[in-house]
């Protein structure tokens, strides 16, 4: 087994106790699924043809009984055997749950050689595992399984602070943070933003509302209000670039000679935690119209291919082509 699937289940260990880890295992795993796709369906199956509850548990069915008045008949229980049961069936739950964001993790890393020397913190560890029990949704389990992968690529990733945000989100909330997110510019001192020089074309093109900045200031994952970012500032500084995804926007001063401003959604440290698993799509018109902002103000623009990161933080990256203004008639 790989270094990080190793760590992995290290991890598993300290979050929620002793692991044999059959469900990160190839063989185990698709043999457990086929039983549970064959049971499920009979199971469907069963419970459609007499409208009735049909509870599977360890190889043992149940199914409760209905008389003709459609009221159930359930056993009679104490009030201790209703909560044993209750419990039962969430810890179950959870461990489902639980078993599937790590299995998401597992995925996450199989492809992965090395992980930092650090694990994840303990405390780290314990909070992860106390929110992911009760994620049950798919898409928010896939969120969970990439967070749980990336603190252990690189412990020290995902702030305490971040897994509360996160764990608190909805369906929905998620939904909008991606499509903001997406939007996402990260500048040369590693502050992220969203930019605002042309909120018209936001809005018609690519369904950025002004409302959507008010739900993720509340989160904590935008500055409570815009911002202006600042280029050119400084007489001896002629270039600036801008990373959006895979893309690079070069700026050169050219005929500028003072400072450029402009109005930005910036995003908190949380925000930029949580931009790490959102998955960018070129979007060359969203950099052309940054770049067409310069462009007019007598500057120079270029979008790049982004190639390699060095580990001194400097990109290597080549030039597509150059942003030029289109002369209207």
């Amino acid at each position: 087994m790989s270094e990080p699937l190793t760590r992995l289940i290290e991890v598993i260990s300290q979050g929620i106790g002793a692991v044999s880890a059959p469900y990160l295992t190839r063989q185990n795993a698709n043999a457990k699924a086929h039983e549970i796709r064959v049971i499920t369906a009979a199971l469907k199956e069963a419970g459609e043809s007499q409208n009735l509850p049909v509870h599977y548990q360890n190889g043992e069915l149940e199914m409760w009984q209905k008389p003709e008045d459609h009221q159930l008949l359930l056993e009679p229980q104490s009030v201790d055997e209703r909560a044993d049961s209750r419990l039962d069936y969430q810890e179950r739950r959870r461990q489902a749950n639980i078993e599937n964001v790590t299995s998401i993790a597992a995925a996450e890393l199989a492809s992965a050689e090395s992980v930092a020397e650090d694990s994840p913190d303990e405390d780290w560890v314990t909070r992860f595992f106390n929110s992911a029990q009760d994620v049950s949704s798919e898409q928010m389990q896939a969120l969970w399984g990439r967070i749980l992968a990336g603190e252990i690529r690189q412990p020290g990733t995902y702030s305490l602070r971040t897994l509360e945000v996160i764990r608190n989100l909805s369906q929905e909330e998620a939904e909008v943070i991606a499509l903001v997110g997406k939007m996402a510019i990260v500048a040369s001192d590693q502050s992220a933003f969203v930019s605002l020089q042309n909120r018209q074309w936001l809005s018609d093109q690519r369904n950025i509302e002004r409302k959507y900045s008010f739900l993720l200031v509340e989160l904590g994952i935008l500055y409570p209000s815009e911002l202006e970012f600042q280029v050119f500032s400084d007489e001896d500084n002629s270039i600036t670039s801008f990373q959006h995804g895979q893309r690079l926007l070069r700026i050169e001063r050219g005929e500028i000679n003072q400072p450029i401003r402009f109005r930005i959604w910036g995003f908190t440290e949380i925000g930029k935690e949580i931009l790490s698993f959102i998955s960018f799509d070129i979007d060359d018109e969203y950099l052309e119209q940054l770049g067409l902002f310069f462009v007019a103000r007598k500057g120079k623009a270029y979008i790049g291919n982004l190639k390699n990161t060095l580990s001194s933080g400097k990109i290597e990256y080549e030039i597509i082509r150059e942003i030029v203004k289109v002369p209207t008639n």
